[in-house]
């Protein structure tokens, strides 16, 4: 199957230290980009650690990559997000939209990227306000192989009708669901970046094209075409013999 490998502006943004759990999930712009990794051991991460004048600070982490689409236009069947495990596996992951890189991957990284997901909404679950792109792992976590997000539909039609495509990956359990963290600790997971030699570990999309009927339907596209009469065109070779 074909893959899509990410921009090497990749990189991850922290919210800092901060003084409560909805000061450092909210926040509107983090610490200056790493964009320059090889690999990192906590890019996505949701931690709770205690203040050195007592009490807790807590912190985010979020990484945001774009791949170019352009050169997709049919409709995609399958998508998977893969990711090079490095050696943080305590936490969670889940991918979605962004708009960060300038919303179309023409401008660098920027600290108030932070929050740069279409419907994020501050103090509130980001399950029914953002356009998730894929599932979540919340255990498992490989270290020393590729771990797979499988891509919704919603990844899949940006995909095909998109440019650029830009996700967010954030930690699932506690920041996507808006869940403070009640005890000290790091919930991170680790990757390697495309700044890594070679492609061998490289982040990326593989993807598949729908097959099947690829003619124009009362002059509409086939690429446009999902169904007919309820059929996927996946699995139409011929419409009424043709």
């Amino acid at each position: 199957m074909p893959s899509l490998y990410s921009n090497t502006g990749d990189g991850w943004i922290r919210s800092g230290n901060q003084s409560s759990w909805a000061a450092a999930r909210d926040i509107t712009s983090g610490d200056t980009p790493d964009t320059n990794d090889s690999y990192t051991a906590y890019p996505v991460d949701a931690s709770r650690f205690a203040s050195r004048g007592g009490g807790s600070s807590y912190r985010v982490i979020r990484s945001f990559m774009y791949f170019n689409t352009s050169g997709i236009t049919s409709a995609v069947s399958s998508a998977t997000i893969k990711l090079y495990g490095y050696n943080q596996s305590s936490g969670s992951i889940i991918a979605v939209k962004s708009t960060a890189f300038g919303g179309d991957g023409g401008t660098a990284l920027a600290a108030g990227d932070i929050d740069a997901m279409p419907g994020w909404t501050t103090g509130a679950s980001a399950a029914s306000n953002v356009t998730t792109y894929s599932s979540q792992i919340t255990s498992g976590w490989s270290t020393s192989g590729y771990n797979d997000l499988t891509g919704t539909s919603d990844l899949r039609s940006d995909m095909q009708n998109n440019n650029v495509v830009i996700i967010c990956l954030m930690n699932y359990t506690h920041d996507y669901l808006n869940s403070a963290l009640t005890s000290n600790g790091s919930k991170s997971v680790g990757f390697y970046w495309t700044d890594q030699s070679g492609t061998s570990r490289d982040p990326y999309i593989e993807y598949a094209l729908a097959t099947g009927y690829a003619n124009n339907v009362k002059g509409v596209a086939a690429a446009n075409i999902a169904k007919i009469n309820g059929v996927a065109t996946a699995s139409i070779s011929k419409v009424n013999g043709i």
